[in-house]
């Protein structure tokens, strides 16, 4: 039973690194937050998290199975995680919300907007 939650707990762990690093993106955070952008400071801790998460999924599969086929299986499950991630992109952008609000230093619908780059160029 333990090693069945410790296969969650690593794709769970990549899954949420994979949200943080789409979220760090501009046009990802607009579709899941609408008005709000992210600061440079939100930007620089969603990647900083972001391979925290995956690193902690790292050290989950090799505590699991060993080096020999725990990487195999790391890199099998943030696989599985990034076409998760881009699946809940294209279908259900709202359910990367709470990911947001959790790791953003600002509440990211106070609308916000960087109006930089918002201007129309012509």
């Amino acid at each position: 039973m333990p090693k069945d939650l410790l296969l969650v707990a690593i794709f769970s762990t990549a899954y949420l690194s994979f949200a943080l690093f789409a979220l760090s993106q501009v046009r990802h955070w607009r579709v899941v937050f609408d008005k709000a952008l992210p600061t440079q400071r939100e930007v620089l801790l969603l990647r900083s998290l972001g391979i925290l998460m995956l690193s902690i999924s790292l050290a989950l599969s090799l505590v699991r199975d060993g080096v020999s086929f725990g990487s195999l299986l790391w890199i099998t499950m943030i696989g599985m995680a990034a076409l998760a991630i881009a699946l809940t992109l294209a279908w259900r952008p709202r359910w990367l919300r709470p990911a947001g609000k959790l790791f953003s230093f600002t509440y990211p619908d106070t609308g916000r907007v960087n109006h930089k780059m918002n201007q129309v160029k012509g």
